[in-house]
Parts: structure tokens; C-alpha cells; sequence
């Protein structure tokens, strides 16, 4: 298995959903890098779920950093973080080891390596994410060096606009009112970087939004991936799609910013704009046709337990980490930062 990220700035994440802990080594974090272990909480403290439409799974999410940083900056040597599972109930699980649920990666993983760690869906579970968390809390302190900032928010949910507070509330309804009919729902999440340098990316397969494909796409649930205006380049005319070029003193840059951030794989010092299409949660309570592996016969399946109504809140706080994981590798790759040691203010 891939469990590994990155080129320069490397992630490998471990751990399974009930198992004793989840965690990250970060490999290639040059040495001179203040952090502190309220650096990676914070970021931790993003992932809980919201009370109307989460998890009732509640972890407290300490991190311990083990090793690569001394004294309140980094050593350049691999940074390993570990997070402990604490409020685990794997009883939920274990009476329906033999019937994977549709939607969920139980059936490919049973096919693909003979068995399945039934206990909140192992590495397929959602709760794997905590340690891309971990990880980013690193990538966007080596940001902030370049004045780099990455944001998202969800901007649909359950098929209806959330972009606004109001809007928010109202599609929040919308979850619990077809969570109350045993059915889940999906949404709609854009992640935006701000600073983000000209020049960052490579052509070709280097490509800073094949990049951020990769990254993006592997979190659980992302079926979809639009930067700038997305679909909506295949409706327009060339004089519609490209972004005007002028100069603005001694910078050239493009006017508008239709294709996201990037052109040819290489980033044009505007905002990085992507948006993520995020699937309903597999897990529900309404009867699903399934096979059951012990008997071989066709079967039914609901799902109980702790599991999430809609995913796109959560997916958003982790397609954030992951987009400075990537910018944070492309930075250091590209010579934008110094691969053995930063020095200077916020170092």
C-alpha cells in the first residue's frame, strides 16, 4: 500500500480507525522551523465534528511529537506525531464483518487483500484523515515563511447553496431532514490559496494541479475536482476562457482568474481556487442490498453506530492540510524555500 505522500516535504501516515493511535513521520521539514505542539493542535481541534450533523464520535486529538524537534524548532530529521484513539466502540462493527457496505471501500480492500479490519473501516475510514491534519498543521508553518494562506469552506450541501451563514443553516436542515429518512448527503467544498508565488509547479507530469489532483482525490469521498472555472471552460468561447495578461508596474500577470491559479501545470501568482465534489456518506441506516462473503448468499445491510450524516464539513479542513502538504513539497522542490534550514524572521 501507498501510504506515503510527497516528493521533498514526504507524509506517511498510519494507524487504523480503532486501532491504539493514528500518525504521521514528516520527512524533508528542513531544520530551524519553530513549532510547538499547539501548532498541530490547533489544527486537530478543525476536525471536530459538528454537533447537528457529525459523528457523535468525540477524540480528543493530543498530539505527541516524538521525535525531530527540540527546543520549540524542528532538527531537519523525520518529525514523527502520534495521536491516540481514546473513545472507540468497535462492537458496532464486528456484527457485520461479512457484509460490506456499498459505497465503502469495504468490498475492493476484502477483494484486493483477502480480508477487511471491520472496526470503523480501518485505513478506509475517514478517521485516517486525523494524521493529514497533523501533517498540515507542519505545511502551513512553512507557508506562513512565504506569507502563504489556505482557507476552505463548504459552499453546498445536500444540494442546496451554503456559502452564506443563512444558506448554511437552512441546508443543515436539509442533512438532518434526510438523515431522518435513513439517507445521507453529499456536498461541495472550495479550498482557495492565497500568496501562492508564480512560477511553483513543473510542466508536463509535474504539474502543480496534477499535484493537487493526487492529493485531493485521496481523500475518502472526493469524487470530483474542478480548478477556476472548471466544467464550465468546456461551454465558453477562447475569448471567454482565457485570462486577459496586462502589466501592473514591473509585474505581468493575468487580469482575471478563470483558470484557477495555474497555467501549463505552473502556478500565475494568483489565488489557487479549486472546488471538490464530495459524495453522501456510505454508512447509513436505510437497507442496502450486499453479499454476505460467509455464506455467499445475497444479503441486506443498515448501518448503526457513529458515523458521520455528511462528510463535506470534515473533507474541507482536510483538502485544506492537503493543498499545503502539496505547496509546501512544490516550495521546497522549486528552490522557494531553503531544503536544509530556514532562517530569518518566523524561523
Amino acid at each position: 500500500m501507498s501510504n506515503t505522500f510527497g516528493q521533498t516535504f514526504r507524509v506517511t501516515t498510519f494507524g487504523e480507525s480503532h486501532g491504539p493511535a493514528m500518525g504521521a513521520v514528516i520527512d524533508g521539514c528542513p531544520a530551524g522551523l519553530p513549532l510547538s505542539p499547539e501548532d498541530i493542535r490547533r489544527e486537530l481541534a478543525r476536525d471536530v465534528p459538528e454537533p447537528e450533523i457529525g459523528t457523535t464520535r468525540r477524540e480528543p486529538n493530543e498530539p505527541e511529537v516524538l521525535s525531530g524537534v527540540y527546543e520549540g524548532r524542528t532538527l531537519g530529521t523525520p518529525i514523527l506525531i502520534l495521536i491516540r484513539n481514546v473513545d472507540v466502540n468497535s462492537g458496532d462493527y464486528l456484527d457485520r464483518k461479512n457484509r460490506p457496505r456499498p459505497g465503502h471501500a469495504d468490498l475492493t480492500w476484502r477483494l484486493k487483500y483477502g480480508h477487511v479490519d471491520p472496526r470503523g473501516g480501518g485505513r478506509a475510514s475517514g478517521r485516517e484523515c486525523i494524521a493529514r491534519l497533523a501533517a498540515g498543521a507542519v505545511a502551513k508553518k512553512l507557508l506562513a515563511l512565504r506569507d502563504i494562506t489556505v482557507r476552505s469552506s463548504v459552499t453546498e450541501l445536500a444540494g442546496l447553496p451554503a456559502g452564506r451563514p443563512a444558506e448554511l443553516a437552512l441546508a443543515r436542515e436539509e442533512v438532518k431532514r434526510i438523515a431522518g429518512e435513513g439517507d445521507s448527503t453529499g456536498g461541495t467544498v472550495t479550498v482557495t490559496a492565497e500568496g501562492v508565488p508564480a512560477g511553483l509547479g513543473r510542466p508536463v507530469f509535474g504539474k502543480l494541479g496534477a499535484r493537487l489532483g493526487q492529493a485531493l482525490l485521496s481523500i475518502g469521498g472526493v469524487k470530483a475536482l474542478e480548478f477556476g472555472a472548471g466544467r464550465a471552460h468546456a461551454r465558453m468561447r477562447g475569448t471567454e476562457s482565457n485570462d486577459p495578461i496586462i502589466r501592473e508596474g514591473r509585474e505581468v500577470r493575468p487580469s482575471t482568474n478563470r483558470a484557477g491559479g495555474m497555467l501549463g501545470g505552473i502556478s500565475t501568482g494568483l489565488p489557487l481556487v479549486v472546488r471538490l465534489s464530495v459524495k453522501p456518506t456510505p454508512s447509513i441506516r436505510a437497507e442496502q442490498e450486499t453479499v454476505d462473503f460467509e455464506s455467499g448468499e445475497s444479503a441486506r445491510v443498515s448501518t448503526t453506530g457513529r458515523f458521520d450524516l455528511n462528510i463535506a464539513p470534515r473533507v474541507a479542513v482536510v483538502a485544506e492540510a492537503m493543498t499545503a502538504i502539496v505547496l509546501a513539497d512544490a516550495l521546497l522542490e522549486d528552490g522557494f524555500l531553503p531544503p536544509v534550514r530556514v532562517e530569518g524572521e518566523g524561523a
